[in-house]
């Protein structure tokens, strides 16, 4: 169950979004189960999140990091190091040209 929580929570969150997008309320006399859907959803992926991520700080373990810009990668010149100052996790991003017009 543990590894189809997020797949549960998202499509919550996603049918809720579709009904309020398609207006089935007033097709269907559904009144507020969009609503509660995603509620639902979200408070899923929450708790699995969580449950399951092992970062000590709780924000962290929701996935609200907090970056900063430690360097450039030495392997491929354009993509850039970050580091979060709560809990120490580094990602790197390849940064875009911006369109490149010709």
């Amino acid at each position: 169950m543990k590894n189809k929580a997020p797949l549960i929570g998202y499509s919550l969150i996603f049918l809720g979004a579709a009904f309020i997008i398609a207006d089935a309320d007033a097709m269907f006399n559904m009144y507020y189960i969009h609503y509660v859907a995603i509620v639902v959803g979200v408070v899923v992926l929450l708790i699995y999140y969580l449950t399951t991520r092992s970062e000590k700080n709780l924000l962290c373990r929701i996935g609200f990091h907090k970056f900063e810009h430690i360097g450039w990668d030495d392997e491929v010149s354009f993509r850039l190091i970050y580091r979060c100052q709560r809990c120490g996790y580094v990602k790197r991003v390849i940064r875009s040209s911006g369109g490149g017009g010709m």
